[in-house]
């Protein structure tokens, strides 16, 4: 599993998804942070439609989606992704 860290840069959400990944390292997540205007951030959201940030995305290897939460207000906690993100 791939979890994704989407956030725009000098924003508010650059710093929860900063903060989100160094509270995953105790759930043995690794967390993928992109800032969403770079290239890979820009086909990431174009890739899975994602159209708020911040934004969290557990992928499996294959890419295929198992959730995404895109609402700033309602973001996951390390729990909530560690369980879908642990095989």
């Amino acid at each position: 599993m791939i979890t994704y860290l989407l956030y725009n840069r000098r924003t508010m959400g650059e710093r929860q998804m900063q903060e989100l990944a160094k509270r995953l390292e105790p759930h043995q997540v690794h967390a993928e942070l992109l800032d969403a205007d770079s290239l890979r951030g820009i086909q990431l959201a174009e890739h899975y439609e994602i159209f708020a940030r911040p934004a969290v995305m557990v992928v499996r290897d294959d890419g295929s989606p198992v959730q995404l939460w895109d609402n700033p207000e309602q973001l996951p906690s390390p729990t909530e992704i560690s369980y879908l993100a642990t095989p």
